[in-house]
């Protein structure tokens, strides 16, 4: 099937696929060669008493991505879809291309460098929101997995009070605590996102604003229970290089303060959140040798009383204006004790 005004081609066999899905999976994939068969694996072999659809939405990856998509494709036509076009156009226009044709009443998804480990996750999060119909999305717990290391169900091993399930919003706010490879969404939700003014193609993400937007306007729900790992690899998003991991963060921000903005929260908790980005882009900006930011925060901190060390400060402009090797050795303390004791944890 061709779609030449989204310009992009699907790859399917609507004579085999459910006429109605009840989830659509979404899978961006680029470059995800060593990885996306995992991905893959992870939704096909789901485990459901109802039917659903696996799109992979392929951005023309340098790579062997496609084809290994196309041979799944051709293993499961009854449930995937593949969408690739003749160019590249990046990760939001593959995104926007690609959610327009979800189908289902819930939408999850799973980029192609992460997997789901659980075979019941969809099961599981369609009970949880079927008996909810006020709930706009449900996310549940994960594994992180570098490539030495797995650490298991993180929000348990590592209990944080910023989880997004009660007062979602402000939690939200505080800490980006939910991982897309967990969540699954309304679908009306997501449609409703998009056009907003909080839509923005010029954010290097686009779920942290669809997450703070869809908890304005529902409640939230968590599964206690690990059902998805998000991969930290080289290149992925949570991986990237310091300067592109600089402007992630710069751009969470911002996202964050247009939201407090149009929805006010407490004084006191907006001080909070912006202190918690200004700490967050202090660091990009040592790890991207910007002085110029690292000085400005700094500052930022010290005029709102939260006391950052003028010590461990004035070493980090000394290691990065030198560029002397004691920065690498540097670098691993300043990522551990940069913090921010008045803050509540």
């Amino acid at each position: 099937m061709n779609t030449q005004s989204l310009n992009y081609r699907e790859i399917s066999d609507s004579a085999v696929m459910a006429k109605q899905p009840v989830v659509s999976v979404f899978m961006l994939a680029y470059k995800h060669e060593r990885f996306i068969a995992q991905a893959i694996e992870g939704v096909v072999t789901q485990v459901c008493d109802f039917p659903f659809e696996l799109i992979i939405a392929e951005d023309c990856s340098p790579d062997n991505s496609l084809s290994i998509a196309l041979d799944y494709q051709r293993r499961y036509p009854h449930i995937i879809r593949v969408l690739t076009g003749d160019k590249n156009v990046g990760m939001n226009a593959n995104a926007a291309r690609g959610e327009t044709t979800m189908r289902g009443k819930y939408a999850a998804g799973c980029e192609g460098d992460d997997f789901w480990h659980h075979p019941r996750k969809l099961q599981m999060q369609v009970d949880l929101m079927s008996a909810n119909p006020d709930m706009v999305f449900c996310h549940t717990d994960f594994d992180r997995k570098t490539r030495f290391r797995t650490w298991h169900s993180k929000h348990k091993s590592h209990p944080s009070p910023w989880l997004a399930k009660d007062n979602a919003y402000v939690a939200l706010l505080h800490h980006w605590s939910v991982m897309t490879a967990t969540t699954m969404h309304r679908n009306d939700m997501l449609r409703a996102f998009k056009g907003t003014e909080f839509d923005r193609p010029d954010w290097p993400f686009g779920d942290y604003n669809l997450l703070l937007f869809s908890s304005l306007r529902g409640t939230v729900g968590y599964i206690d229970e690990s059902t998805a790992t998000f991969r930290k690899v080289r290149g992925s998003a949570g991986n990237r290089d310091p300067k592109a991991n600089l402007r992630m963060v710069l751009a969470a921000k911002e996202c964050a303060e247009m939201f407090m903005s149009r929805h006010p929260v407490p004084a006191e908790t907006a001080r909070i959140v912006s202190a918690r980005f200004i700490s967050a882009i202090y660091r990009a900006a040592y790890f991207s040798e910007r002085l110029d930011l690292m000085r400005s925060n700094h500052e930022w901190l010290k005029e709102n009383g939260f006391n950052p060390s003028e010590a461990s400060h004035q070493a980090r402009i000394f290691a990065v204006s030198s560029k002397l090797p004691i920065r690498a050795i540097l670098a691993v303390k300043n990522f551990i004790d940069l913090r921010l004791s008045s803050i509540p944890a």
